[in-house]
């Protein structure tokens, strides 16, 4: 959202930071975000609050479910004080329902959700947790949804609403067609083999990894009724053993048992280069699962910009991802690092009304805090649990050792 041009204030508590503040993570994702400190415990903490609900658009929050109701910072209250406020509520298990008070994390979710069920390396295998953090990523993406259908709300209706995200909730909804398939036909029992575990194989035959001549590997899709008209006679599939309309096999089926070792057979016979150029100019999907010196030396990727370098307070010149999302007349942009603990306190509490004596005071009394970007570095270990790729450069420029 900061990327994309929104104001973007997040909220830490003046005591401890967000657990990844310091790492590379809070470096690449928190870019063009404000941040204050807030303790909505203390009537201070409040106070900034309900200042905070009076400016925003939008309130996300990821606090354990009922938190602020129990300090009586409930929907309701929030709208009395700005009625066009969309709210979206984010948790492991969701505001209610027996389980809404466990702790989740990003493979908890995936494993609640049934994702976890879905992947492993054959049926006979065990469940398999997907990297890097999809069930953290997906909630997020899902919040944001969620975050702007309350604000078209608010436009067109002129009051805003609540939402109530389940991060397990979120990863169900991803399991497609599967549990109307399950709940429907039947599904293993304790201990059975899970026939959905297959790998890096679909259900439909040549779709999968295949290995080359020269010993590379590169998936293909060969499904639909244009990648297999055009892709079936490359392989060798007879004509006869197909209709015009075919969109491919299931890998079960006899035929599919046929063109799945035919694809095989013909990617042995070629190099990596040459299935990738042969399938390419034949409009079949496919692609070689990409490695960062791939990504590096990408002309795609540099084309559009996806490898960036920026100034981060913190670790100073970085290489990463670049924005996404390209919007014509108003394209995103990169103008700041990832901010500090607390490092706009003065100047957001400033504008929502705070006298210079009074954030002065808050400071005094612990209400507020603030990091240097030396201090996050000394109480984050930087150098010491090798998040410094050049230790000397870096502490040097921060003033340490």
């Amino acid at each position: 959202m900061a990327e994309m041009g929104a104001q973007v204030v997040q909220a830490e508590s003046p005591k401890f930071s967000c657990q990844t503040r310091g790492t590379y993570s809070w470096a690449q994702n928190h870019r063009n975000c404000y941040a204050i400190t807030i303790n909505t415990a203390t009537k201070r903490g409040q106070e900034i609050f309900l200042k905070a609900v009076e400016w925003a658009d939008v309130w996300i929050e990821a606090g354990r479910p009922g938190a602020y109701d129990k300090r009586g910072l409930t929907d309701e209250v929030c709208w009395g004080h700005n009625p066009k406020l969309a709210i979206v509520h984010v948790s492991g298990y969701g505001q209610f329902g027996p389980y809404r008070d466990k702790p989740s994390y990003d493979a908890i979710g995936q494993a609640m959700g049934g994702y976890m069920y879905m992947n492993g390396e054959s049926p006979e295998s065990p469940a398999l947790k997907v990297n890097p953090y999809l069930s953290d990523y997906i909630t997020a993406y899902n919040t944001c949804i969620c975050a702007l259908a309350g604000h078209l709300h608010v436009v067109k209706y002129g009051e805003g609403d609540s939402c109530d995200i389940a991060q397990y909730d979120t990863m169900y909804r991803m399991l497609d067609e599967y549990p109307a398939k399950w709940f429907s036909t039947g599904f293993p029992g304790p201990g059975e083999p899970v026939p959905d575990r297959a790998g890096n194989r679909g259900v439909a035959c040549c779709m999968a990894f295949y290995t080359t001549k020269d010993g590379g590997s590169i998936y293909v899709t060969m499904t639909g009724v244009g990648p297999v008209q055009r892709g079936y006679p490359i392989i060798g599939m007879p004509r006869e053993d197909y209709p015009e309309d075919c969109t491919g096999f299931p890998i079960s089926t006899p035929m599919g048992q046929k063109a799945e070792a035919l694809i095989t057979k013909w990617c042995s016979e070629h190099t990596i280069d040459e299935v990738e150029r042969i399938f390419t100019e034949n409009a079949i999907p496919c692609q070689r699962a990409y490695g960062p010196a791939d990504i590096l030396a990408d002309e795609q990727y540099a084309a559009r910009e996806n490898i960036v370098e920026w100034e981060d307070a913190v670790y100073g010149r970085m290489k990463g991802i670049g924005v996404t999302n390209r919007f014509k007349k108003n394209p995103s942009r990169i103008f700041a690092s990832a901010p500090l603990v607390g490092e706009h306190n003065q100047e957001i509490f400033s504008a929502w009304g705070f006298t210079d004596e009074e954030i002065k005071e808050m400071y005094a009394k612990g209400e507020v805090s603030s990091w240097s970007a030396a201090e996050t570095a000394k109480r984050k270990f930087l150098k010491e649990y090798g998040f410094f790729w050049d230790p000397d450069r870096q502490c040097k420029r921060l003033g340490i050792e």
